[in-house]
């Protein structure tokens, strides 16, 4: 498997099955073995989940990047850091976990949020629209 490996934030799941390009990505990503969840995130997936065949096969397609006890210290250090600017209140707290997880596994973080821009501009992480921001 060569190239980026994405953690894909649930916007992007849940964004696949209303536009077609989305979903095209998905699925390429997915086939090609470079899309990641953490276990934030495939809880997420799976609670979108229609059926018991869709949930089960998601639960195996999927590259896993684990939320770690230092995952979690880095979501806290950026959220102390967005405090500093008083940006901290109006953010989603998951987005934090997940990017932490991502880069602390080197994964671009696959989104249509902003707050995962703000989260880059702290940490200097990798992180990528799915569309272009404001086109879904």
């Amino acid at each position: 498997m060569a190239g980026t490996v994405y953690l894909a934030d649930t916007t992007v799941y849940v964004l696949r099955s209303r536009h077609v390009a989305v979903r095209e990505r998905f699925e390429r990503l997915l086939t090609e073995g470079r899309l990641a969840v953490c276990q934030l995130v495939m809880l997420e997936y799976l609670n979108n989940a229609p059926d018991p065949k869709s949930y089960e096969t998601l639960w195996g397609a999927l590259r896993w990047i684990d939320v770690t006890a230092q995952a979690m210290d880095r979501a806290l250090d950026v959220h102390r850091k967005l405090a500093a600017a008083s940006r901290h209140r109006n953010f989603a707290l998951p987005d934090l976990i997940i990017a932490a997880a991502a880069e602390l596994h080197g994964a671009t973080v696959l989104h249509y949020d902003a707050d995962y821009d703000s989260i880059a501009e702290i940490t200097g992480q990798p992180a990528e629209w799915v569309a272009a921001k404001g086109s879904l």
